[in-house]
């Protein structure tokens, strides 16, 4: 079976999988944040429903970011440790390549050949890269930006007719263009999103300890912080 988890933002959701990729059941909460209570909760009722064990697990996925600091490494710690315990393979891919593959299988993106997705990064900002179809489904073609929410509108035109979706669209609805084309049931990074990505071969998934690691977006605040204190 495969066991996925996704804790970038304030939504926690878990989705477990038989090894074929059919899924067997899914718990997503998308309010939040309170993943250390949730998240364990969640494996252990989406077991539960599937009849099986922690043993049954062969490979544990986690959704890498960007977004919240706290959210990803709790998701990605909750991960690694499944992963050990049960002597299970380690997989990860980033929340915005999952989130980007959920918008090209949208209804809004069958026709569409660039997608955008928003996560919130706090700070009145938003983490976004722009996707289009390739291995995998989605690949990115451009870097992944950390962008004011009132340059978004300005950031988006830079790809007209794309397909957008997230945390950050939600949040920022009136700052985004008409240029842009909203996937409005695509509301945050999901579990199922990390799962289907991570089998439909997504170019930047990651597999072992060594390359399951957070993708933060920017430096924490603690390290912004440090570097401004006077020596």
């Amino acid at each position: 079976m495969i066991l996925a988890l996704e804790t970038a933002t304030t939504a926690c959701s878990v989705a477990l999988a038989a090894a074929g990729g059919d899924l067997l059941a899914e718990r997503v909460e998308l309010e939040g944040p309170a993943h250390t209570r949730v998240l364990l909760r969640q494996v252990h009722e989406a077991l539960k429903e599937a009849g099986a064990t922690a043993a049954d697990v062969g490979t544990v996925l986690v959704g890498l970011g960007p977004g919240a600091f706290t959210g990803l490494r709790i998701g990605v710690a909750t991960a690694r440790g499944l992963a050990l315990a049960g002597g299970a393979r380690l997989g990860g891919v980033p929340s915005s390549t999952a989130l980007a593959l959920a918008l090209a299988a949208s209804p809004e993106g069958e026709a569409a050949d660039n997608f955008v997705p928003l996560i919130d990064a706090r700070r009145r900002e938003v983490f976004a890269a722009c996707y289009e179809r390739g291995p995998g489904g989605v690949r990115a073609c451009s870097p992944l930006a950390a962008v004011p929410s009132d340059e978004l509108a300005a950031y988006l035109e830079q790809f007209p007719g794309a397909v957008v979706g997230g945390d950050g669209a939600v949040l920022y609805a009136e700052r985004l263009p008409r240029s842009a084309v909203v996937a409005g049931a695509v509301l945050a990074p999901t579990a199922a999103m990390v799962l289907r990505a991570w089998l439909g071969g997504a170019g930047d998934r990651r597999e072992g300890p060594g390359a399951v690691l957070p993708v933060y977006g920017r430096e924490p605040d603690a390290v912004r912080w440090h570097e401004r204190r006077p020596s």
